[in-house]
């Protein structure tokens, strides 16, 4: 028995005859005129735009994912939690099963401590219960 074979892709395809009739080609064709040095100048040229411009669109997109973390990080930080809010909190999350934490005593955590806990875990995208809420 023969296996079955994909259907070729409509991509794959037009590489494919590309790739033939490049190779069908002499070198004169392919050159067309131009010395070998500039071909590749300026195929390295094109080459080197496009990894500019991918990188311009990779850094743009980081930059659009830190501004929109920065505007929940702020959205969440403009209501102030008090230290016994956090603790609450965190000791929901560490009996939630939901999250690990390292193994602390929550109730000899300092003020501090415990605020900036619960920070981390809201970065992390964890949001508290009343989060949601528009009540306060």
């Amino acid at each position: 028995m023969t296996a079955q074979q994909k259907p070729a892709d409509d991509l794959d395809v037009l590489l494919d005859a590309l790739l033939t009739e490049l190779m069908g080609m002499s070198d004169e064709q392919v050159l067309d005129g131009e010395g070998p040095a500039a071909v590749q100048a300026r195929g390295l040229a094109l080459l080197s735009a496009a990894k500019q411009a991918a990188a311009k669109r990779r850094l743009a997109g980081a930059k659009a994912g830190l501004a929109m973390a920065r505007a929940d990080a702020s959205a969440a930080g403009d209501k102030a939690v008090s230290a016994a809010q956090a603790k609450a909190f965190l000791r929901e999350a560490a009996n939630a099963g939901q999250y690990t934490m390292a193994a602390r005593q929550l109730d000899e955590l300092s003020d501090q401590v415990a605020l900036a806990l619960y920070n981390k875990f809201l970065r992390l995208g964890v949001l508290p219960p009343d989060a949601g809420d528009d009540a306060t």
